[in-house]
């Protein structure tokens, strides 16, 4: 398993078309994640594991329903991971982003996410149940034979 580790913005952004590139030559998937990076305190816990306890911390739609007087103001960063292949032979990376980075890092990765897509081939349609599907996309009738 190649692990390239936990990349600066940047460096992730320059490996993006790479892992597209081998992903096309090889005809396999690229995997692409994105979480709240919490870092965990073994000794003291943290209340964003807590929710029972601390609802105020947890982010899931149960916790949108219930009324707290305070919120957590805490702005987390975002771990951004990216993989291809399996097992052994899986290759990753990953990066952090900070809060106030995440507008402009977005605005870089989408426009070399759509270049790792230039090689993507478009579907053939599929003959309808009535008919066939022509080039214009409409339906042709065709006579049944009794």
């Amino acid at each position: 398993m190649a692990n390239t580790g936990c990349l600066s913005p940047g460096a992730f952004l320059s490996k993006v078309p790479e892992f597209f590139q081998t992903a096309n030559e090889k005809h396999i998937t690229v995997r692409l994640t994105a979480k709240r990076l919490i870092e965990h305190d073994p000794v003291e816990g943290n209340l964003e594991f807590d929710s029972t306890n601390h609802p105020d911390y947890d982010v899931s739609k149960k916790a949108s329903e219930i009324s707290v007087s305070s919120r957590s103001d805490r702005e987390y960063p975002l771990l951004i991971r990216m993989s291809y292949g399996s097992h052994d032979k899986k290759t990753k990376c990953s990066t952090v982003v900070k809060a106030s980075e995440l507008d402009q890092f977005w605005q870089e990765y989408s426009s070399v996410f759509k270049g790792g897509m230039q090689n993507l081939i478009k579907k053939k349609k599929k003959k309808s149940k009535n008919g066939t599907i022509s080039k214009t996309g409409k339906k042709n009738k065709v006579a049944k034979k009794n």
